[in-house]
């Protein structure tokens, strides 16, 4: 049995909780979002791909097994890579993945290294969200993609709930709109190429308790600490839950141009 203690749970911050569950941290979206972003910026088994923020690494596993591309994910939190690593270790097309500790506002990659740079909702936690993004920028190749999937708000939350975002997470998180990553992208020179969006749903209680569940009950700890452990995941999903309410997610995605395109009078 897990010797991880109810005072050790309830010291955990959001992300090394987060790393302890080996939760996927799927994308806004999901599968739909990266069934989009696959098709959409053409990956092929000869792409070489960048996740940036990839968390226990969902996305890099899910563009290796669509499209049996090469795919490296990056990281600031070493408890999640750690915790990619070890899914990793079981994975069939292990020799398509790499992890690495990296900051996305300095990525330890040459200019032009990738033909697509990714992220999976990730960009929104960065504090220098345009440094990151032309670092996306810097290392991707010419005529490749930058793709973002991210959350924007469609109409605005209650304050309380960002504020308890904020807290939970240890971040700055603002009500932005789709505006504002759209502006962000041509802030940094990027072509607008597609953009895919779509709403997020609420979930009943009771589905929220069942996830919660299943999820503290396979970490196999004592009774104490799985009750500390789902009080604390419940109250999380919940938060999660009641922001869905004023959600949407887009897949942003935008092209590296050499020179800049002419502009167009009657199409895209």
């Amino acid at each position: 049995m897990n010797r991880i203690t109810q005072e050790t749970i309830e010291s955990m911050s959001y992300v090394q909780l987060m790393a302890f569950l080996e939760e996927v941290n799927r994308p806004p979206g999901g599968k739909d979002s990266i069934r989009q972003l696959v098709q959409n910026c053409f990956i092929v088994s000869a792409s070489e791909v960048l996740d940036v923020g990839c968390n226990t690494g969902y996305c890099a596993f899910e563009l290796a097994h669509l499209a049996k591309c090469k795919v490296v994910g990056v990281d600031i939190s070493q408890e999640m890579i750690e915790a990619a690593n070890k899914i990793k270790s079981q994975d069939p097309l292990k020799e398509l993945v790499n992890f690495k500790v990296a900051d996305a506002m300095q990525l330890p990659f040459p200019d032009e290294s990738f033909d697509v740079v990714m992220s999976g909702g990730s960009t929104a936690f960065i504090e220098d969200k345009q440094k990151a993004v032309e670092e996306y920028k810097r290392v991707v190749r010419p005529w490749g993609f930058v793709a973002d999937i991210n959350f924007f708000y469609k109409t605005d939350p209650p304050k309380e709930i960002i504020q308890k975002l904020n807290e939970l997470m240890s971040i700055d998180i603002q009500p932005w709109d789709i505006n504002y990553w759209l502006n962000l992208y041509d802030k940094c020179g990027l072509e607008k190429y597609f953009v895919y969006t779509s709403n997020m749903k609420e979930v009943s209680e009771q589905e929220v308790d069942s996830y919660c569940s299943l999820m503290v009950q396979q970490k196999n700890l004592t009774s104490e600490a799985e009750k500390v452990l789902k009080e604390r995941l419940v109250d999380i999903m919940n938060l999660f839950n009641q922001n869905h309410k004023y959600l949407s997610y887009g897949v942003f995605i935008s092209r590296k141009r050499p020179q800049k395109e002419q502009p167009s009078l009657f199409g895209a």
